[in-house]
């Protein structure tokens, strides 16, 4: 989002106020439909597949859109049920998509 937005101090706010932003078609089709799977999952309808085919994406994005967005979602309420702290990022993080370079963040062994 970060290359999209052209704003690399982009902050977890953009959850919230990504509507906001002049963003293409295809991107803002996919977010509706994450924020609609994230807060009303049984409210997802025929019509909003239909919206994001209409807005571009294939059969194997929309899927793939879908198993990701289920996977954050599941591991998010496992993290918030377990008492783990949420999202927290490593003090000195920097990941590449944000900065010119590669990570400053290795695996650790």
């Amino acid at each position: 989002m970060r290359r999209l937005t052209k704003d690399e101090h982009l902050s977890h706010e953009f959850a919230t106020t990504w509507p906001q932003y002049d963003l293409d078609g295809k991107t803002h089709a996919l977010l509706a439909y994450a924020k609609k799977l994230t807060q009303e999952p049984s409210m997802v309808e025929d019509s909003d597949i239909q919206e994001m085919r209409a807005a571009g994406w294939g059969e194997q994005g929309i899927y793939e859109a879908t198993a990701l967005v289920s996977f954050f979602n599941f591991s998010g309420r496992l993290e918030a049920a377990s008492g783990l702290p949420m999202d927290r990022i490593p003090e000195g993080a920097q990941f590449p998509e944000a900065t010119s370079g590669k990570p400053t963040v290795s695996a650790r062994a």
